[in-house]
């Protein structure tokens, strides 16, 4: 297995140098790590001298995005399979070496994915998050590298996916009929949801089951920070509705999912008192579509903060008194 590793360099991120060195250290090693740096940092200087010849070092126009910096990446890369990584994610030594082994016993896939861990929860695995029904609507079926997929996973990945960009890898033939990142994505999160479905549209994939990958959360732990990251995965699936002709035939699923999406983020923006977003979300929700708590919180963000937000106060001590009596 030939691998082109892609790292995009981003002024802010975690430094790389760990991630950098996870990579440098696999069993199975890497064809070429390509660090592409848009110039925003002084870090890419500092990677040179730790890390010297073994990095290809790829120096871009700033402004392009990540999307871009990625695309720039991929035509630089002379491998057949491309990974795509960023700092403060790391993988275990034998990350590589597995995912070989299972393009050998199955080598018409041209996905490959991995469990992963969240740095912050690392008792906690990618995999063991999935929604109730999800595996076993997938068609998995194990052999002894891995495990392979008879179904089309692409129709379950809008309401939940185990493939994260950086605990993956994809070939080169997969990326190109997929069309790479899109810059269209530029500052709409989670973008890297939206090339894996494109690629799940038309690839053929597999998992390695044990969590080979350490990445960082996506989101905050506050309520804001989880409202706004729904609030962007609904951005995202609508972007999917509007541009991914393959999604066509799963409009419907993808609609529910638009609803329940709207629907959560409206009620951690409610728990958090902060009634501008939480109108900007009841907003884009039919009020037929809305349960019956949601619609009485919606009456109470239809008066003035003076008169609702007393009344919040009051049906979110109500709902917690009925969640401490449910639990007892």
């Amino acid at each position: 297995m030939d691998v082109s590793v892609i790292l995009p360099l981003r002024a802010g991120a975690p430094s790389p140098s760990g991630t950098l060195r996870s990579v440098l250290g696999q069993r199975h090693a890497p064809r070429e790590v390509i660090v592409v740096d848009d110039g925003a940092t002084e870090e890419g200087l500092a990677l040179a001298a730790e890390f010297g010849r073994r990095l290809t070092i790829q120096r871009v126009e700033r402004s392009g995005g990540v999307q871009a910096m990625r695309n720039a990446g991929i035509a630089r890369a002379r491998g057949d399979w491309l990974a795509f990584i960023e700092g403060g994610e790391s993988w275990e030594p034998d990350f590589l070496l597995r995912m070989a082994a299972l393009h050998r016993a199955a080598p018409k896939l041209d996905l490959l994915f991995a469990d992963f861990r969240h740095e912050a929860t690392p008792g906690a695995t990618g995999f063991g998050a999935a929604i109730s029904g999800w595996w076993e609507a997938s068609g998995r079926r194990d052999i002894p590298e891995g495990c392979v997929f008879e179904r089309l996973v692409a129709a379950l990945a809008f309401r939940w996916t185990p493939v994260r960009l950086s605990a993956s890898l994809f070939a080169r033939s997969l990326v190109e009929r997929a069309g790479g990142f899109d810059s269209r994505m530029r500052g709409l999160r989670p973008e890297g949801w939206e090339f894996i479905l494109r690629c799940l549209y038309a690839g053929r994939p597999g998992a390695l089951p044990d969590p080979m990958v350490t990445i960082r959360r996506d989101s905050g732990t506050t309520l804001h920070d989880q409202a706004q990251h729904l609030k962007q995965e609904v951005e995202l699936l609508r972007f999917v509705l509007r541009h991914h002709r393959e999604a066509v035939p799963f409009r419907a699923v993808i609609e529910q999912e638009l609803q329940h999406r709207s629907v959560a983020a409206a009620e951690l923006a409610f728990a958090e008192r902060n009634h501008a977003l939480a109108r900007r979300l009841l907003s884009e929700v039919a009020p037929r579509d809305r349960p019956p708590r949601l619609r009485a919180k919606a009456a109470c963000l239809a008066l003035p903060d003076r008169l609702g937000l007393p009344l919040n106060r009051l049906l979110q001590r109500l709902s917690e008194w009925q969640q401490r009596r449910a639990a007892a």
